[in-house]
């Protein structure tokens, strides 16, 4: 018994139903007459898919940056242009800078600069001279670049990127992950504010409303004048693009039974973690400006205004509100849409049952006072912390927070650690998103043929581990002159993660009853998003410790999720709860 809810088929209602002397369940109703796996439920999730955009791996590109120097007087960066003085060979006279004896840590190459009278000194003698010792010994004073960095140029990196428009390096790096967990924050708010909102008002408004807020915010993104304005609408966009994220993945996964749920949950997952990942690489390489990059990722989120007329109500939270009739009408629609319009056995015996449950509302009139007054029964307030409110359902919502906040923080720390990798960053960035492809298959294979949720979802985890713990030493302990190793062993656990993600909002769901389903899914998900700002801090570890120590550090993780995952229930996702009966 999932979370000690309900486990019958009965879709309980608001207070004083209107009839409960027949009961509707939504899965044999599926089954028998509308169709589990019909067009309905295929355009549902090409929709979601195709109008869902996903910009949380864009720092891989706008966060890109190549080395840097600092920008000196005009004299100095025209004398250098026109003697083609190569990049490393002028940041090495300027300043401090790679391989030379000096006590300055690594970090701080390119940031700062000899404090001479550059104007007055003879650029010839100091810039195309062969000799490698300087007029002045190896602690000449040094101050902050003043007038600013130049990048150089690499095929490696993004050439127009957030960091170099923005200038957060040097005393101001501390900004570039900073503004990369202000999204991570976002999604966190994003996931609990859908959640409540889409038990409380419905699948259907909360993903519209969410949808307007990621274009809106995404517009201001790329009008973004400064860093500040830059983060805060990454931050507010991260709180739309998830919201609406969370709740169309439970109302895809509701719209179907058990054994189509990972098959219809991949193909939104394809579009997340491929389609637009893959897209977003090919704009990277096409678009060397990350605002108009930002503008051509985000646009497929305009094809949101066809929910005003495709995108349904899910039928199981109409009914856990006592909405019978909307709940039938909505299933009724699907049954139509299934037969192709065409007048079946299957839509007619849906048509009466329509029929039957309306006749049934107009004879259950409103109750009159004396005075001729209607009167109003009161309604159920929505708890906020319904998924705390019994010891039992509380220990499934934490455990179920601290699997997913584990399996988020290396599913980011991976996407995102592609910067810190020696190659292409427009190679590494569409390699991660094939690797959504083989994902997406597995988790779907895996849960559309094994009956329980859980060993599965466990056995890929630690798998994941192993790899990433096994490349991690070997880096550390080898010290390999490429990133070969790295960057396979990364993208299979990827591949592995990515599953098992999949495979997670799959499952938890099932964990708790429709009436809260979303809430406490968001909540989950919201609350797992420590681990995505914690990553990008974790990320930093590469530079100021060694290289390979993050996946270290995400092995372990992994490790403390398979605990987690092994103190939870299991579930074979059938005959969903509708309500909860257990008391607080």
């Amino acid at each position: 018994m999932a979370c000690d809810a309900i486990t019958t088929d009965r879709y309980a209602s608001e207070p004083v139903p209107p009839d409960d002397s027949h009961e509707i369940n939504v899965d044999n109703l599926l089954e028998n007459l509308v169709k589990p796996c019909g067009l309905t439920q295929w355009s549902l999730a090409l929709l979601l898919m195709f109008s869902t955009s996903t910009l949380a791996t864009f720092p891989i590109y706008g966060n890109s940056a190549s080395p840097h120097r600092c920008r000196m007087e005009p004299e100095v960066e025209q004398f250098v242009d026109q003697h083609n003085v190569t990049f490393n060979h002028f940041a090495s006279r300027i300043g401090p800078w790679y391989g030379q004896n000096r006590s300055v840590h690594p970090v701080e190459f390119g940031c700062l600069r000899y404090k001479r009278n550059w104007t007055q000194l003879d650029l010839s003698k100091l810039f195309l001279s062969n000799q490698s010792d300087l007029e002045w010994d190896a602690e000449e004073p040094t101050e902050p670049c003043p007038k600013g960095y130049v990048h150089q140029p690499s095929d490696y990196h993004y050439p127009q990127s957030v960091v170099v428009e923005f200038s957060t390096v040097c005393d101001y790096s501390w900004l570039t992950p900073f503004g990369t967990s202000i999204y991570m924050v976002g999604m966190l708010f994003g996931f609990i504010v859908g959640g409540w909102s889409g038990d409380h008002f419905g699948r259907r408004p909360t993903i519209m409303v969410a949808s307007f807020v990621e274009l809106v915010t995404g517009i201001w993104t790329v009008l973004s004048p400064n860093y500040t304005n830059y983060v805060l609408a990454r931050g507010f966009m991260g709180v739309g693009n998830t919201a609406k994220i969370s709740v169309a993945s439970v109302l895809n996964i509701e719209m179907t039974v058990a054994r189509y749920r990972s098959i219809f949950h991949a193909i939104l997952a394809l579009g997340l973690n491929f389609l637009y990942r893959s897209t977003m690489a090919l704009f990277a390489y096409l678009i060397p400006n990350w605002r108009w990059m930002y503008v051509a990722t985000m646009s497929p989120n305009f094809l949101s205004v066809f929910y005003f007329v495709f995108l349904p109500e899910s039928p199981r939270w109409l009914l856990s509100r006592g909405r019978r009739p909307e709940a039938l009408r909505v299933l009724y629609r699907a049954c139509r849409i299934n037969h192709w319009w065409r007048i079946t056995p299957e839509v007619k015996q849906m048509r009466a049952l329509l029929t039957e449950e309306l006749e049934l509302q107009k004879l259950n009139k409103p109750m009159m006072t004396a005075s001729g007054n209607v009167v109003i029964t009161p309604r159920k307030r929505l708890n906020l912390i319904k998924p705390f409110t019994s010891p039992k359902m509380a220990r499934c919502t934490l455990l179920c927070v601290c699997g997913m906040l584990g399996l988020v923080m290396g599913f980011f720390g991976l996407l995102l650690y592609a910067r810190n990798l020696s190659t292409y960053v427009y190679l590494v960035g569409f390699v991660n998103a094939l690797t959504a492809i083989p994902a997406n298959i597995l988790s779907a294979l895996l849960y559309r043929f094994c009956r329980r949720r859980k060993r599965p979802l466990m056995g890929l985890i630690c798998l994941a581990a192993i790899i990433l713990a096994s490349s991690s030493a070997y880096t550390l302990i080898m010290r390999p002159a490429n990133d070969l190793v790295m960057t396979v062993s990364s993208n299979l656990a990827l591949i592995l993660v990515s599953a098992s993600v999949c495979m997670c909002y799959v499952y938890v769901p099932e964990l708790f009853p429709s009436e809260i389903r979303t809430h406490a899914f968001g909540l989950v998900l919201g609350l797992a998003r420590v681990g995505s700002i914690v990553c990008t801090f974790i990320n930093e570890l590469d530079r100021f410790v060694a290289h390979s120590v993050p996946m270290l550090i995400y092995a372990v993780v992994f490790v403390c999720v398979l605990v987690a995952l092994a103190l939870l229930e299991d579930t074979s996702g059938e005959n969903l709860p509708d309500v909860s009966h257990e008391n607080p």
